[in-house]
């Protein structure tokens, strides 16, 4: 039993509004819920296996489409700086694989790295031509995931804005690029607000039988409704002829002409 996204939407916004609020209440700055270990880092993780778990559920193809919800899950655990906390350097760093790191470091990194290519190349080949194409037919799920997309890109510009546009020599006022990373932490929330959403409509119910052969039942339906036209036009068919007799009849005895 799948939930409708309206359904789906109103939970997630009820959750945000309900660990927004207890982090209000117990912190003694606003600014404290943009930091690490507060409500917005931890929604956004906590959303983005969401998704992960409801594809698992109900998506179709799971098996062929498993890098759907691998990617989302390593999101999530990108969120939570997994990448950083077992290894001396940052699974994503180049010094982990060129420095003094534990063989076993480099190892696990270099594994993580290939299935991070493994999930993006799975991504290009198997889904990008077919978002392509819902995108272009209007397709909700496609424009959903579209959005998120444009989020995710927009959000790794402002992570350390300042740091980056500083190495093109533009210095940003003070406040600005905590301004900037307060935007990020908020746009990757609505990133994964986006991808609940996109896998609820896409394993909506209306959607299920789309791309695949009619069940038996529907096949008794359509076979049932198809016999109820032919009698009905046979019947049809029946009641025209007749009425065609009796008028000939009719007109017959009217001119005094015997019938042919």
């Amino acid at each position: 039993m799948t939930l409708k996204p309206a359904t789906l939407l109103s939970c997630q916004l009820g959750l945000i509004l309900l660990a927004l609020s207890l982090d209000l209440i117990t912190q003694a700055q606003v600014a404290s819920i943009f930091k690490e270990d507060h409500s917005i880092e931890i929604l956004s993780a906590l959303l983005l296996v969401v998704p992960a778990l409801l594809w698992l559920a109900w998506g179709r193809e799971r098996r062929r489409h498993w890098h759907i919800p691998a990617i989302l899950l390593l999101m999530a655990m990108r969120e939570l700086d997994f990448d950083k906390q077992f290894t001396t350097e940052g699974l994503l760093q180049l010094r982990l694989y060129s420095g003094g790191a534990p063989v076993w470091e480099k190892a696990v990194g270099a594994a993580a790295v290939a299935l991070i290519l493994l999930c993006g190349w799975r991504l290009l080949v198997l889904n990008l031509p077919r978002w392509w194409r819902g995108l272009r037919a209007g397709d909700t799920t496609c424009w959903l995931v579209g959005g998120a997309a444009l989020l995710l890109v927009v959000s790794k510009s402002l992570d350390g804005l300042d740091r980056k546009l500083a190495g093109f020599g533009i210095m940003l006022q003070p406040g600005q690029g905590a301004l900037a990373d307060r935007f990020e932490e908020l746009l990757e929330l609505g990133l994964a607000v986006l991808l609940v959403q996109a896998v609820a409509c896409f394993a909506r119910p209306d959607r299920q039988g789309a791309g695949q052969p009619p069940s038996r039942s529907s096949r008794s339906a359509l076979a049932t409704v198809s016999a109820t036209r032919a009698l009905s036009g046979r019947a049809a068919l029946r009641i025209s002829s007749t009425e065609t007799q009796r008028a000939s009849s009719a007109s017959s005895a009217a001119t005094g002409t015997p019938e042919t």
